[in-house]
């Protein structure tokens, strides 16, 4: 199981952000009808929160449920049902660090009006980590005493430490020390769910109107592959929203989403590959683009124990011989940023100077494989470059060939395979050569350097194993101290850059049409699959 969204199939996914992005006015008054129509592009596998992935179109459930905590559009932890974020200070940690206590607000209520719990939340993680449900983040949580035994079938929801002391107090206890539990107690496999509606309805407690929630809005009509309608929550105990009702469409082609965007029957849209410069150059329509950078990084990954690629200094030509600006012109057609660091701009643990050594130098690059022991080239072992079959991975592939040509003459075969065939093929390490991405789940280095770097950890498929690095993320992982915990981490990102077992090539920028109606719009790097769609409740329409 993947503990993370692991991007293998590059065109099939929509992007985040990073830097906050404010449009719109929150003084001006609405005027006008409080409509805003979206679209998802696709129906959700579940809206379940509990099961949900990243790919579930999490834009669903947080319209409808908030945890214990969130994040503000800053991407620090706030509370949210919880009265505070918990700290040793407020007695919310133990001085051990390995027991949480979550006082709930007592005002919290679901939609149809009962009080939010502390025994809901206990109910929902338990049924989160049931072998039964299948949850895909369920790892996330094993550090909770008792969770890893339970989600694997060798253990029992009573033995799982998340206990409701009382109504309004949740006590947590982990295995060990995890400074980053709080960011994870944030994310949706926590948010509360009612044992009650979900025993009595079974699998059918998603359909309206038994989606009882206890967020701003209420899912009132969902009319399969086509759309879902939402209503402001006349229940909510927080501060209500502006709209009065939000609707997600289901449209799955690009061109046909951007034309109902043009016929005034969306007020957001993508922007569809291939359209950016074309959007760009519209003089009506470019004024209306929104772009900013998501939580997420692309690169070329190796499996460092295959020749040429086990050794480094190959590794480093091939980094250096790679020209980011040209990939960025014209595979990502002027969107996004050339990367040779790991971590993403507006994260903790971003450097924009990291790697700087390794911006396109096609002389550097070459003289660097000579050292290498090949010369121009000559005597390097066959290369294959493996892909899923999409268009837009036959366009990377098809550059990184000719840049490989180019730059240091070297010739690479390319190898695209059905796309579940090449995950499967990267999973068990058998490539040489790929392409892959990773986007946040949480904003910390802990989400983006140990399950992707570590040896043998369940994320690391480019074999590479370095025991400095494991015992740094080991260290990072149980420091209390944040500014210490922060700093080996970053020695830990400086090992990866250098041993480069991927090549960095691009931060992603998303690149989204809205209409100038739209007033408050936040994005932030931890929007899921619509812009803004963790601040709705401040989104409002201003009509001419």
């Amino acid at each position: 199981m993947l503990k993370r969204f692991l991007f293998v199939f590059f065109a099939l996914f929509v992007t985040l952000s990073l830097v906050l992005s404010t449009i719109g006015c929150a003084e001006e008054g609405a005027k006008g009808p409080q409509v805003l129509r979206v679209n998802l592009a696709g129906e959700p596998l579940t809206i379940d929160p509990v099961k949900a992935s990243w790919a579930d179109h999490i834009s669903v459930a947080s319209q409808c449920f908030e945890g214990l905590l969130g994040f503000t559009k800053e991407l620090e932890l706030k509370a949210v049902v919880a009265k505070q974020i918990p700290t040793t200070g407020n007695g919310g940690i133990s001085e051990d660090g390995k027991t949480y206590t979550f006082k709930l607000r007592s005002d919290v209520t679901w939609s149809d009006g009962e009080k939010v719990k502390a025994q809901d939340f206990e109910y929902s993680i338990k049924r989160m980590l049931s072998p039964d449900t299948a949850a895909d983040y369920a790892s996330f949580y094993y550090d909770i005493v008792g969770a890893e035994a339970y989600n694997g079938g060798t253990g029992t929801a009573d033995a799982v430490a998340v206990d409701a002391i009382d109504d309004t107090t949740l006590e947590v206890k982990l295995v060990k020390v995890r400074p980053t539990f709080p960011q994870v107690m944030a994310l949706w496999p926590s948010w509360p769910t009612r044992e009650d509606i979900v025993t009595q309805y079974g699998s059918q407690w998603t359909e309206p109107p038994h989606y009882i929630g206890n967020g701003p809005f209420i899912l009132t009509e969902w009319v399969h592959q086509d759309h879902m309608t939402f209503e402001a929550n006349p229940n909510y105990w927080g501060k209500k929203p502006k709209l009065e009702r939000i609707e997600y469409k289901m449209i799955t082609d690009g061109n046909v989403e951007l034309a109902a965007y043009k016929n005034n029957e969306l007020d957001m849209a993508r922007v569809p590959i291939g359209s950016e410069k074309t959007i760009m150059a519209d003089s009506e329509l470019n004024p209306q683009t929104i772009r900013y950078y998501d939580l997420s990084t692309f690169a070329f990954q190796f499996n460092v124990t295959k020749a040429p690629f086990d050794k480094k200094l190959v590794r480093k030509a091939i980094a250096t011989g790679i020209d980011r600006v040209a990939f960025i012109d014209n595979v990502r057609r002027g969107i996004g940023k050339p990367a040779t660091s790991w971590i993403p701009p507006g994260m903790p643990g971003h450097d924009a100077t990291l790697g700087s050594e390794y911006s396109f130098d096609a002389t550097k690059a070459k003289d660097l494989l000579s050292q290498a022991g090949y010369p121009n080239g000559t005597g390097l072992p066959a290369i294959k470059f493996t892909f899923a079959d999409t268009a837009t991975n036959r366009v990377i592939a098809e550059f990184l060939q000719g840049q490989m040509k180019t730059n240091l003459n070297i010739n690479i075969s390319l190898e695209p395979m059905e796309p579940s065939a090449f995950s499967a093929y990267v999973n068990a390490e058998q490539h040489q050569w790929a392409w892959f991405g990773w986007g946040a789940d949480y904003p910390d280095p802990d989400n983006w350097l140990p399950d992707i770097f570590g040896t043998g950890a369940g994320n690391n498929h480019t074999a590479y194993a370095n025991p400095a690095f494991d015992a740094l993320c080991d260290e990072a992982a149980q420091e209390l101290d944040n500014t210490k915990r922060l700093e080996k981490y970053a020695e830990a990102q400086v090992m990866i850059v250098d041993d480069l077992p991927i090549v960095p090539m691009f931060f992603r920028e998303r690149f989204w049409l809205v209409k100038p109606s739209v007033k408050g719009l936040i994005t932030t790097g931890l929007d899921h699959t619509c812009p803004g769609d963790l601040f709705y409740t401040v989104v409002y329409m201003e009509s001419e």
